[in-house]
């Protein structure tokens, strides 16, 4: 599933079995990756019951930052909404307190991240266990950001 807009890469199923059986390094990559998965699915139905709308928003705005060239996440309320499991209107109200207190921008479609380290202040704990869990799994070369959704950018720990 496709959350973002971006460049993408397909290959048959076959062919990354074939892939994988054949190349160590392409076996450890599938590995931490589905390591990785699983991680974040586990840490996301925790963080569904136990936490706030606020921040869990904060949360889904760093990870959607990090896969992110830049400020701008091409980000829709409705699509935020569908992503958090909650109606459209909670995302708006939300949104706009998140705004008042000058962490993001948003205009149609278009979330501005202002101020990341507040946005990052007032995320649940789960964010910052994700990232770790990527960071330790996948270090992207020359950069501070990780991202799964890249993984010919990283380097394997």
């Amino acid at each position: 599933m496709v959350q973002l807009p971006g460049t993408a890469s397909q290959i048959a199923a076959e062919r990354l079995q074939a892939a994988i059986q054949k190349s160590p390094a392409i076996r450890e990559l599938a590995v931490r990756y589905n390591d990785l998965l699983l991680v974040q699915v586990q840490q996301s139905v925790a963080c569904n019951a136990l936490h706030r709308l606020e921040q869990r928003l904060c949360g889904w705005l760093l990870q959607s930052h990090d896969c992110c060239d830049g400020d701008a996440v091409p980000l829709t309320q409705e699509s935020l909404a569908e992503m958090l499991g909650v109606r459209r209107t909670s995302v708006t109200v939300t949104a706009c307190l998140l705004q008042a207190q000058g962490m993001i921008n948003y205009r149609r479609g278009h979330i501005h991240i202002a101020d990341r380290a507040a946005l990052e202040r007032a995320a649940c704990e789960c964010y910052s266990t994700i990232r770790g869990h990527t960071d330790k799994l996948f270090l992207r070369a020359g950069s501070g950001r990780a991202n799964p959704l890249f993984p010919e950018r990283y380097e394997i720990a």
